[in-house]
C-alpha cells in the first residue's frame, strides 16, 4: 500500500499537479516530460481580441490618410493663395507704373517738359507692348445748320496704346488715360485728357506712336512729336470752314457735339462720359464703341448773333423759376444814314403746342437827328396760355433819351447808330388791351391781339416767385420789364424758340440781323448739360519700350 500510494503521488507531481489547495505548479520550460498547451480562451474573450486588432489598424490608416489629405490641401491651398497675392502685387505695381507713365506723357505731349523715363514693373507671365493702331476717337458736329446737313467730323484719329497683358487682365494707358479690363469689365485707374466745365469741352487728345513688346522689368522712353506751340489745334481754328464756309470758330452754334470713342476699354470711357457730363450716352457692345452727344444752344444762353428774320433763336432748358438774368439786344438799322428806326415794327415770338403764343414787340417811328433820337418807341409784351385762354398783354413807352430808365437807348454819336435794349430793366409796363392796327400785319400774332381781350383782373401765381396779386385793367396796374419777361419765359419753358419778326410781310424790315445780335443768360434745368465752348487739340507721344 504504501508503494502504490508513493508511486500515485509520484505522478501526480509529474503532471505538474501540487497537493495544496489553488496551486499548480509551473511547467518548466526543458522539462523531461515535455510542454503541455495552454487553455483555449473562451470564444467570446478571442471575437473581443480580434476585432479589437483591426480597429487599431484601420484607426491608424485613416489617420494618415486624413494627415495626408490635409498637409496636400494646405500645400495646394497655401500656393494658390500665395500666387493669386502675388498676381494683384504685380497688376497694382504695373497700375502704378501705368500712372506715371500717363502723368509724364502729358506731362511730355502738352511741353510741359521733354523726353521722360519710366521704369514699367511686371511678372515673367506678363509683357508690354505698344500699338499706335489701338482704337480710335471721333468728334463730329450734327445739324451744323439749320438745314439738317451730313455731319462734320471735326476729328478722327487713332489713339494708340501701350498695354500690359497678364492672362486674361489687360492694363492699358490709352487717350491720355489708364484703363484695367478683365472680366469683361472696365475700371478707370486715371481719368482721360477729357474735361468738361461750364459749357465748355476741353479735348487736349494725347496719341500714342511707336510698336514693339517686352517683358519684365523694362524701361518707356517718352519723346514727343508735337508739343506746346507745335500742337496740331483742331477746334477752334479759323483756317478750317464747314462746307457752308463758316470758320471753327467758338461759340459753337446750332445741333450738337458727338463723341465718340472706339476701344477694348470702351466701358470705362462710357463710365466716364456718365459721371462727368449729364449728355446724351450711347454704349454700342458689338462695336465696342462709347458716344456722349452735347446740345449746342444756338447762342442761348450766352452771347449769339440774331438770326434773319423768319429764323429762330433757341433757348433750350430754361428753369422754370424765374432765372433770366440778362437779355440784352444790340439792334442796328438796315437804312443806316437816312430813315434809320422809321416805322419799325421789328418782333421775337414764339408759337408752342395747344396754342400757346408769346411776342415782345418793338415800335418807333424815329431817327437820329443832330446828334439825339427824335422820336418814342414802344415795348409791347402779348401772352396767351392756350387756344382757348384770355389775352394778357403789357405795353410801355419811353424817350431814349430819358436817362432816368435803362430799358431803351439809341446811341446817335457813331455813324451808324444802333438800338440798345435791356429786357431785364426794371421800367413798368401797363396792364391793357393795346392797339395793333387794323390789318394786325406788323405783328405775328396781330390778329389774335385784335380780335381778343385782356380780363378785367389777372393773377400770376404759376411760379413761387410770382406775387399771387391782381392786375387791374381799369387800375391802370403795373410791373416791371424783367418781371414779366422771367414770369412768361418760365411759362414757355424749359424748350421753345424765339422767332424774328421784321414788319408787315417782311417787305418793311427796318432792322439789319447780320448786324445785330444779343446776350442771354439764364439758369438751366437740373441735369441738362450744353457745349457753347470747344476746345480740341492733338498732341502725340512716341514710346519705345527698352529692357
Amino acid at each position: 500500500m504504501h508503494d502504490d500510494t508513493h508511486t500515485e503521488t509520484d505522478e501526480t507531481r509529474s503532471e505538474g499537479t501540487d497537493r495544496r489547495p489553488g496551486r499548480r505548479r509551473a511547467h518548466r520550460p526543458g522539462s523531461a516530460r515535455g510542454a503541455a498547451s495552454p487553455p483555449r480562451p473562451p470564444w467570446l474573450y478571442r471575437l473581443v481580441r480580434d476585432r479589437s486588432g483591426q480597429s487599431t489598424t484601420i484607426g491608424v490608416a485613416l489617420m494618415l490618410a486624413v494627415a495626408t489629405i490635409g498637409v496636400t490641401a494646405v500645400v495646394a491651398l497655401g500656393g494658390t493663395a500665395l500666387t493669386d497675392t502675388q498676381d494683384s502685387a504685380d497688376l497694382q505695381r504695373t497700375e502704378h507704373a501705368m500712372t506715371l507713365l500717363d502723368s509724364r506723357g502729358a506731362m511730355t505731349a502738352l511741353g510741359e517738359a521733354d523726353s521722360q523715363r519710366v521704369m514699367l514693373s511686371g511678372s515673367g507671365e506678363g509683357s508690354y507692348e505698344v500699338d499706335d493702331d489701338t482704337g480710335w476717337i471721333r468728334v463730329e458736329h450734327v445739324n451744323y445748320t439749320d438745314s439738317n446737313p451730313p455731319p462734320v467730323e471735326i476729328l478722327n484719329r487713332s489713339l494708340g496704346s501701350v498695354r500690359y497683358t497678364a492672362g486674361d487682365t489687360v492694363i492699358a494707358y490709352q487717350g491720355g488715360g489708364v484703363w484695367r479690363t478683365q472680366d469683361n469689365g472696365t475700371v478707370m485707374v486715371s481719368p482721360p485728357e477729357f474735361h468738361y466745365r461750364d459749357q465748355t469741352l476741353t479735348m487736349p487728345l494725347v496719341r500714342v506712336a511707336g510698336s514693339g513688346s517686352a517683358s519684365g522689368r523694362i524701361a518707356a522712353e517718352v519723346t514727343p512729336t508735337t508739343a506746346g506751340s507745335d500742337a496740331n489745334r483742331v477746334y477752334p481754328n479759323e483756317t478750317t470752314t464747314y462746307p457752308n464756309g463758316n470758320a471753327y470758330d467758338n461759340p459753337v452754334k446750332n445741333g450738337t457735339v458727338v463723341v465718340t470713342v472706339h476701344s477694348e476699354h470702351y466701358q470705362g470711357w462710357a463710365s466716364y462720359f456718365a459721371e462727368r457730363t449729364e449728355g446724351d450716352l450711347t454704349v454700342d457692345h458689338a462695336a465696342q464703341t462709347a458716344s456722349i452727344e452735347l446740345r449746342t444752344l444756338a447762342g442761348a444762353p450766352g452771347a449769339f448773333d440774331m438770326p434773319s428774320v423768319g429764323n429762330s433763336l433757341g433757348v433750350p432748358s430754361v428753369k422754370q423759376q424765374h432765372n433770366v438774368t440778362t437779355f440784352d439786344l444790340s439792334l442796328a438799322p438796315e437804312d443806316k444814314n437816312n430813315n434809320q428806326f422809321q416805322q419799325l415794327h421789328w418782333s421775337l415770338y414764339d408759337q408752342g403746342p395747344n396754342g400757346q403764343q408769346f411776342e415782345i414787340h418793338f415800335a418807333s417811328n424815329g431817327r437820329c437827328k443832330s446828334g439825339s433820337f427824335n422820336n418814342d418807341i414802344s415795348v409791347s409784351i402779348y401772352y396767351r396760355h392756350n387756344s382757348s385762354a384770355p389775352n394778357e398783354e403789357w405795353e410801355t413807352t419811353v424817350d431814349p433819351e430819358d436817362t432816368s430808365q435803362d430799358l431803351l437807348r439809341v446811341d446817335c454819336s457813331d455813324s451808324v447808330p444802333t438800338l440798345e435794349v435791356d429786357l431785364t430793366d426794371d421800367e413798368p409796363m401797363t396792364y391793357g388791351d393795346f392797339s395793333v392796327p387794323s390789318s394786325g400785319s406788323k405783328w405775328h400774332f396781330g390778329s389774335d391781339i385784335g380780335d381778343g381781350d385782356v380780363p378785367e383782373e389777372l393773377t400770376f401765381d404759376q411760379h413761387a416767385a410770382d406775387p399771387s396779386d391782381d392786375y387791374e385793367e381799369d387800375d391802370g396796374d403795373t410791373e416791371e420789364v424783367g418781371f414779366l419777361v422771367d414770369h412768361y419765359f418760365s411759362r414757355m419753358g424749359p424748350d421753345f424758340d424765339l422767332t424774328v419778326e421784321g414788319g408787315p410781310g417782311n417787305s418793311n424790315n427796318r432792322i439789319d440781323e447780320s448786324a445785330s445780335s444779343g446776350v442771354l443768360w439764364y439758369d438751366t434745368v437740373d441735369g441738362e448739360e450744353f457745349i457753347q465752348f470747344l476746345h480740341v487739340t492733338e498732341n502725340e507721344v512716341r514710346v519705345e519700350l527698352n529692357g
